[in-house]
């Protein structure tokens, strides 16, 4: 009889543990972080984590983290489709150090990122806010940028990328000799660009391949405005580009109606 409950305990006990285990590293589709959590939390609305790196291992696939207060939730590289929402909040990646990025995106060639309502600043030589290595669809809307040496960079080595950029304003709060307010334009790329107000980089926009279609925006006070290397770059003609040392002009214009 002894043997019997000794052996109904064991199991008993490995049924508990193993569910506990998975509880515990079971991903959520959604997330929080708050300027006052920590990243051993599971990242609830009521146990937030502290940074978007801690939360992401806790998000899963095709889902979202959000900012629950203001804070700054440090930078984050993404390896699969996520969103993360900071709007409503001061959601703050501060990046320090040459050479570092703030948000990197090296994902599927399936997935989808958003980066929604986030705070970019980088001081002592960052180097991308956004750096797009990998993935099918990058959304960037409703943030600032300022203080990197590139503010959205998309690698050359991006497969038939996707790209929207929308809401977004970008200042150039370096000492580097050369900076890029938005450098896009992988072969075979299709981007957008939109209410967007890029200032005081040494080239506002590079293109050097694929489709940009700019419409809606601001580009002043950077060494050249436009900076066609390559692929097309198309103005819907609503867009202001004025009092840059070299304005440049798009390779075609859309009727604006």
């Amino acid at each position: 009889m002894k043997k019997s409950f000794s052996k109904w305990g064991v199991l008993f006990w490995a049924t508990l543990m193993l569910g506990l285990s998975s509880s515990v590293y079971a991903q959520a589709t959604r997330t929080w972080v708050s300027g006052v959590g920590d990243d051993v939390n599971p990242c609830s609305r009521t146990a937030p984590c502290k940074t978007f790196a801690g939360a992401i291992s806790k998000t899963a696939a095709g889902g979202e983290i959000n900012a629950l207060d203001d804070g700054g939730f440090g930078g984050v590289t993404i390896t699969k489709s996520i969103t993360i929402n900071g709007k409503g909040h001061i959601a703050g990646i501060l990046t320090a150090g040459s050479g570092v990025n703030g948000v990197v995106i090296n994902a599927a060639p399936t997935d989808v990122v958003v980066l929604r309502g986030l705070t970019f600043t980088g001081v002592s030589g960052a180097a991308s806010a956004v750096r797009y290595l990998a993935a099918r669809y990058v959304v960037v809307e409703d943030s600032t940028i300022e203080g990197y040496a590139y503010g959205i960079n998309m690698a050359v080595s991006v497969v038939n990328g996707r790209m929207d950029i929308r809401n977004v304003q970008m200042t150039n709060a370096t000492t580097a000799t050369s900076t890029y307010g938005i450098h896009i334009g992988a072969a075979n790329s299709i981007s957008t660009i939109s209410n967007v107000s890029v200032r005081g980089y040494t080239y506002g926009i590079t293109t050097r391949g694929g489709m940009t279609y700019l419409r809606g925006s601001t580009i002043v006070a950077n060494d050249t405005g436009y900076n066609n290397l390559g692929g097309s770059l198309s103005s819907f003609g609503d867009n202001m580009v004025n009092g840059n040392v070299f304005d440049g002009a798009p390779s075609g214009t859309i009727p604006h109606f």
